[in-house]
């Protein structure tokens, strides 16, 4: 199930685990993130095969983590210089996003 309003995903756990400083026991549910989900499945916490189908557009650049943004950068051939925290890594993207909208105004 997709919680469309918080953009989560809701996936069964295969075994326990610590989440948002909660502890959940296997077989439960938790709502997460797109972002997280290769996460959570190469740490053996949940199985791709039972995360449902989403839109990845809908994940919002603010809620990636790190890892995502950097990808996203790297799809798109921005280049982040000196970028490494997510604040920074996020703000070169906007910035990128922002010049390549304006630019295509001045068309």
């Amino acid at each position: 199930m997709i919680c469309v309003s918080e953009k989560r995903i809701e996936v069964p756990l295969i075994t326990g685990a610590k989440y948002n400083k909660r502890f959940y026991k296997a077989g439960e549910s938790i709502h997460i993130l797109p972002t997280e989900i290769d996460a959570l499945i190469k740490d053996g916490v949940i199985r791709r095969d039972d995360v449902p189908e989403f839109d990845e557009a809908d994940v919002s650049l603010e809620e990636m983590k790190l890892p995502a943004l950097k990808a996203y950068a790297k799809e798109n051939n921005i280049d982040l210089g000196e970028a490494s925290k997510k604040d920074e890594v996020l703000a070169v993207i906007q910035e990128a996003i922002h010049e390549a909208e304006k630019a295509k105004e001045d068309e």
